[in-house]
């Protein structure tokens, strides 16, 4: 049909889906079309005209947002620091910047900005020029602490050159003269934003890592912390029924003594866990005594003896002392001999050894863990004793890394050496010295 003085006759068919037919009453049909009705009177003999009455615009709940409106925002997460010594710029300014989307942190002085900086780092700041720490002297601590992370910008009644010169050579990114108009404010600040976009994102990532990173952590300690306790329990248990259990054939004292052995591996392996992130904040300190390695390597090799296939070995002086925390070096060796029976080959041969490492200090104590399996692969041989360090069978781990934290919180060290024989593991340990 055609829109105008055009006429229609009684049934009509339309091209978008509307179809007229022979009304008696005023009829009102609204076509698929946006904009436009149709208004159809009673049929008579003569065609009737057709009437087209706009309809006002759809409206729509949802908000719809323009470019202009968009350009205006701050962008997602940004961060903006206001200091100044007037309460009543400092509010007004964090208002005005609160509202389209800073998350704004405020502080009355220079002093007290640095110390909120330091702990939670800012994309922007705005910094007023004369307080009583000079806003010269928070630009210059922003950028040591920031660089071009944070984006300054330094207000000031005073317009002068030299003023400008002093802010720009202290690391200001922008000076603004006072009084500044709010609309102007918001969009130097959004525009700063704008090209922080990378700094921003980058530390929101971070942010939000650390956070699940320690998350994560807590969890871990407290499952690590309940595992512990139940593994102790089993122990106790253990020890009670080889020591009160009567009439064990052979195979039953073996399956009891090799149940007990590994409770007390697992016990270590979780300990480990949680020592490692201690060990990592400087929280353990070695408790250290004077200690006889002889029975300290007879009690670990008396663990890892059971059902073990290869020939075991100790080259020690009875006599041979060192000074160390025998619990933190009994779980070094635990897990040095664990990986020494679980990669050496069938029908092998294992031999810890234990020397004085220093002979003008009586007190300290070299020990290696031999056995002939095979040596470590060059390529993992740099990152052994890393953090979840991947070894030649593709699993990660991090006992070594615990032998190492270990190690060196006695001030000592743990190194490898590979031979065409097999490798072995030393553990150095200085002693007193």
């Amino acid at each position: 049909m055609r829109v105008g003085h055009s006429y229609i006759p009684s049934s009509v068919g339309r091209n978008d889906g509307v179809h007229v037919c022979q009304p008696r009453y005023l009829l009102r049909i609204t076509g698929r079309r946006t904009g436009t009705a149709l208004v159809i009177t009673r049929r008579v003999a003569n065609p009737v005209p057709l009437k087209v009455v706009p309809l006002a615009p759809a409206v729509s709940d949802e908000p719809r947002v323009t470019a202009s409106a968009a350009h205006s925002l701050a962008p997602t997460g940004a961060r903006i620091l206001v200091v100044d010594d007037n309460p009543r710029v400092r509010r007004s300014t964090a208002a005005a910047l609160s509202r389209i989307g800073f998350h704004v942190m405020t502080a009355e002085d220079g002093a007290p900005a640095i110390l909120l900086a330091e702990t939670t780092p800012p994309d922007l700041a705005i910094v007023d020029f004369e307080m009583p720490t000079p806003g010269i002297l928070v630009v210059r601590r922003l950028k040591e602490l920031y660089g071009a992370a944070v984006w300054v910008a330094v207000l000031s009644g005073d317009d002068a050159d030299e003023m400008r010169s002093a802010c720009f050579d202290a690391g200001a990114d922008d000076v603004i003269a006072k009084p500044v108009a709010i609309p102007e404010l918001h969009r130097r600040m959004v525009a700063a934003a704008r090209t922080q976009r990378a700094f921003v994102e980058a530390r929101v990532a971070r942010e939000r890592t650390d956070r699940l990173l320690a998350y994560g952590a807590e969890a871990s300690a407290m499952l690590a912390h309940d595992l512990n306790n139940g593994l102790a329990v089993a122990l106790c248990n253990m020890d009670f029924l080889e020591t009160t259990a009567t009439g064990l054939d052979t195979d039953q004292s073996q399956a009891l003594t090799s149940t007990r052995n590994a409770l007390r591996r697992m016990s270590g392996l979780v300990a480990n866990f949680v020592d490692i992130a201690r060990f990592e904040d400087a929280a353990v300190k070695p408790h250290c005594t004077l200690n006889h390695v002889k029975g300290l390597l007879d009690s670990v090799i008396e663990v890892h003896a059971v059902n073990c296939r290869v020939r075991v070995g100790i080259e020690c002086e009875p006599d041979l002392t060192g000074w160390f925390d025998v619990a933190l070096i009994e779980r070094v060796l635990h897990n040095l001999v664990g990986n020494a029976v679980r990669y050496c080959n069938v029908n092998g041969e294992i031999k810890i050894s234990a020397n004085r490492l220093d002979p003008a200090d009586p007190h300290s104590v070299e020990i290696g863990v031999f056995n002939n399996g095979p040596t470590i692969p060059p390529e993992v041989e740099g990152n052994l004793f890393g953090k979840y360090s991947k070894g030649s069978n593709g699993k990660r781990g991090f006992g070594l890394y615990f032998c190492r934290l270990a190690c060196e919180a006695h001030n000592g060290r743990i190194v490898y050496r590979g031979k065409s024989d097999g490798p072995t593991f030393f553990i150095r340990l200085p002693g007193r010295g």
